[in-house]
């Protein structure tokens, strides 16, 4: 049921530390790639709180305003060295380079949560500044097109749309582990509707189990150029991103409880809210690494925030609540237990400065000053 929302040490650092210290983003081809990350936060008031809306509710223009914001973004330069990152291809795909070099750290960890949460406000405000958007940043509800995503204007392949399914190709079920098989969707090859049609994508696929290694591939940043892929799957997007499976999250017991329905067990028949999402869509959003070169993945991690705040908010107890992981996904390799004083991982040259989990709890305080349009009750 949707109800409208109210207006509302030492360990772990120095391993965050040498995360950042060891971290290659700080090579940059110009000296203002990010003028904004040094802003002081200013108090959030109600006149300057943003909204953030399903896609599906804006209006045809304001759809048009935001993916237009996303293709300009992809027009701009990248940052990054190109001889240590091929892939980066653009400002966008600096994203996405960012996102697979923080992979190990920021899943199945203690700092998924949060650092998703910045690194989705980082991408907003580029969008903004870089691009001028001046629209509502939106979120993929996955629950309301959880019957058949094609029906939705999300996928329609309009023009409007933030593109529909890739031809079909028949690749088969997906083994996902002994007990998991998930059925072939409805497309599987390249997406050649709506505006990011003929788009490449220059990361290569990761494997998901590549989190169980501690590690990632040595040609992880390799120049691979396919085209967007994906294979929209009504079975998995019915069986894992459902209503009654969103508010069961929205009312989880504790902090454990949530991250297990938000994210399954990898290898395991227990998928999740968060993986039955990205092997909704298929492609490229297959990999857990390698997704963000997929625009949809920021509407559908933004869904996955609008999950967290919700739960923040139906138990205001339990909203500064740490799930008890440590700062590896599946402690590989071992690290300390996250806490509300851990420093997280940096984003890249968008925000080397540490920041404590405790600054990213509200979206409300710290650097944030945004809410959702519901809450999930």
């Amino acid at each position: 049921m949707l109800q409208s929302l109210p207006t509302f040490v030492a360990a772990v650092a120095l391993l965050s530390s040498s995360i950042v210290s060891a971290a290659p983003w700080r090579n940059l081809r110009t000296s203002n790639a990010n003028p904004w990350a040094d802003w002081e936060y200013e108090a959030c008031t109600a006149s300057k709180t943003r909204i953030r809306v399903d896609y599906n509710s804006m209006a045809p223009w304001e759809r048009k305003l935001y993916t237009d914001a996303v293709k300009c973004l992809m027009a701009q330069p990248s940052q990054l060295d190109p001889s240590q990152y091929p892939a980066a291809t653009s400002r966008y795909m600096d994203y996405a380079v960012i996102h697979v070099g923080r992979t190990q750290q920021v899943h199945l960890s203690g700092f998924f949560s949060t650092w998703h949460r910045y690194f989705l406000w980082l991408y907003e405000t580029d969008l903004r500044h870089t691009c001028g958007y001046s629209g509502r940043f939106p979120y993929w509800d996955f629950a309301a097109t959880a019957s058949n995503p094609h029906n939705f204007p999300i996928f329609d392949g309009s023009e409007y749309s933030m593109s529909g399914d890739g031809l079909f190709v028949d690749t088969g079920p997906i083994q996902l582990g002994a007990e998991l098989v998930i059925p072939h969707g409805s497309g599987g090859g390249c997406v050649t509707s709506g505006p990011f049609a003929n788009m490449i994508a220059p990361l290569k696929f990761i494997d998901p189990k590549q989190l169980q290694t501690g590690v990632l591939p040595a040609d992880a940043y390799a120049y691979n150029p396919v085209c967007l892929m994906r294979d929209l799957n009504a079975y998995v997007s019915q069986t894992y991103t459902n209503s009654a499976q969103l508010v069961a999250a929205a009312h989880a017991d504790n902090a454990s409880h949530f991250e297990y329905l938000l994210n399954g067990v990898i290898g395991s028949s227990s998928l999740g809210i968060h993986s039955g999402a990205h092997f909704s869509i298929g492609g490229q959003m297959n990999s857990i690494h390698v997704s963000a070169q997929d625009p949809i993945w920021y509407p559908l991690h933004t869904m996955i925030d609008k999950v967290y705040t919700s739960w923040q908010l139906n138990y205001p107890d339990r909203a500064q609540q740490m799930n008890g992981e440590t700062g590896t996904a599946l402690n590989t390799p071992p690290s300390a237990v996250v806490t509300l004083e851990s420093v997280l991982p940096d984003w890249g040259y968008f925000q080397l400065n540490p920041i404590q989990l405790k600054e990213l709890i509200s979206t409300t305080g710290g650097p944030f000053c945004y809410q959702y349009d519901n809450v999930i009750a």
